[in-house]
């Protein structure tokens, strides 16, 4: 996941980029996983933060989960 999405946002690329790679990337080992689909989104989208510097995450409600959501599996 840190390669994927490190390497999306190295060369300047989106969040949704990020996402689309790093499914690609897990998806044959982990996408049996019931909770994969779900829990992808967040994943992307909280180390895209860490990885921009951002030190406090940004509180998880419902609606960033569905704003996420709507981002990156739209």
């Amino acid at each position: 996941m840190i390669r994927e999405v490190g390497g999306v946002q190295e060369r300047g690329g989106t969040l949704k980029e990020a996402f689309e790679a790093t499914h690609a990337a897990l998806v044959d080992d982990y996408g049996h996983w019931p909770i994969f689909e779900h829990c992808l989104p967040f994943d992307v989208s909280r180390l895209w933060d860490e990885l921009s510097g951002v030190e406090r995450p940004v509180i998880w409600t419902a609606e960033r989960d569905q704003e996420v959501w709507a981002q990156l599996q739209g």
